[in-house]
């Protein structure tokens, strides 16, 4: 999210919008500066931790400290919890406060009567959010996460023969359905022996992976498999070049409560390479099944014939990849920085239109 908002903020202030972002201090920064025609305001903050109340403690003592420091606004965005409602209740100078939805609602959302606007990032988590307070639904609208188009657009297209990879970039975490994935394609192998397996994300709890346990466990069952394994990685350029490196993406978590987006599936399709992907909500607003990528029933008893049974039909059929996968490019076009940024500026601007109007 971060990430996403630090793009976004540029974009707007690209289009001649004045932007100040509030953020965590880190060792070696200044607490005020300027930087790609924004102004950057930075506060005492706190790593996460394995304790969530503590965390809410934690979170309580950046707001504190956050808040009193926002500047003169006519639009306060924000993903933190406690934030918004300091901000709505004792900081009306910030402006009308829009709270960024990145996840699926926790019972938090009660605290915020005063918002002007949620914007939630996927269909999915606005209908979970009305469902949790409806008195916020009219409220609730949904705009996507952005992809960095620009970087992952140039994917070449690979030499007839040459080995064929199918990818996912994720965490290496069990909730992601990375032992139904193996399985599967390790029943594929003898029939796709020109296939292999690229496995790539962060394995260590702190970054988000299942550990070293739960890794080590995967890379048994998968012994003597065609099966790379490859390290996070976290450099944009450097994971663009991942994505080239695919011909076929999957991605079949099972997270029904965690998986808010699934932004590495719009990544891929980015770069022309077609997902498959799990049937969670997450990703009806942007994967349509046979048409810019495929489908399965990870519910079902059985799942991992379902997951071999798409994989199969697209590994064997190049032209029908290609033919997905160029549908998948066209269908990541809109979600681009910029459009995104030109969402949220036209939704501000519906904000600011009806504050003038009460």
């Amino acid at each position: 999210m971060q990430k996403t908002w630090h793009g976004l903020a540029r974009e707007m202030a690209q289009a001649g919008h004045e932007v100040t972002v509030v953020a965590r201090k880190f060792p070696g920064q200044p607490s005020e500066e300027k930087l790609d025609g924004m102004r950057f305001l930075r506060t005492r903050g706190f790593s996460q931790g394995k304790h969530v109340a503590w965390d809410l403690v934690k979170d309580l003592i950046y707001a504190v400290n956050a808040v009193p420091r926002l500047p003169p606004a006519d639009i306060l965005v924000t993903n933190d919890f406690w934030a918004p409602a300091l901000a709505a209740r004792f900081r009306r100078s910030s402006g009308a406060v829009v709270l960024s939805a990145g996840r699926f609602p926790k019972g938090q959302y009660g605290l915020y009567p005063r918002a002007a606007r949620i914007v939630a990032i996927s269909s999915a988590v606005r209908e979970a959010i009305a469902a949790e307070q409806p008195a916020l639904a009219a409220r609730t609208v949904v705009i996507p996460l952005p992809v960095e188009l620009d970087r992952l657009r140039s994917r070449p297209i690979a030499a007839p023969g040459s080995k064929r990879t199918l990818l996912y970039v994720g965490r290496i975490h069990p909730e992601k359905g990375i032992e139904l994935l193996l399985r599967a394609f390790m029943g594929l192998q003898v029939r796709f022996p020109d296939w292999g397996l690229k496995l790539v994300g962060p394995v260590r709890e702190a970054e988000g992976g299942g550990g070293e346990g739960f890794a080590g466990a995967l890379r048994e069952l998968s012994r003597g498999a065609a099966v790379d394994w490859r390290e996070a990685v976290w450099d944009p350029e450097a994971l663009a070049a991942i994505y080239a490196s695919g011909d076929l993406f999957c991605y079949p978590s099972l997270a029904e409560y965690g998986e808010a987006f699934g932004v590495a599936a719009l990544e891929s399709m980015a770069a022309g390479v077609p997902p498959v992907v799990s049937d969670l909500g997450c990703f009806r607003d942007f994967v349509r099944d046979g048409e810019n990528g495929w489908v399965f029933d990870h519910r079902s008893s059985g799942a991992e014939a379902a997951l071999a049974g798409v994989l199969a039909h697209a590994m064997a059929n190049e032209p029908l990849r290609e033919r997905v996968g160029r549908a998948a490019r066209r269908e990541a076009e809109r979600f681009g920085f910029a459009a995104i940024a030109g969402e949220y500026l036209a939704e501000f601007d519906r904000v600011l239109r009806g504050a003038a109007q009460r």
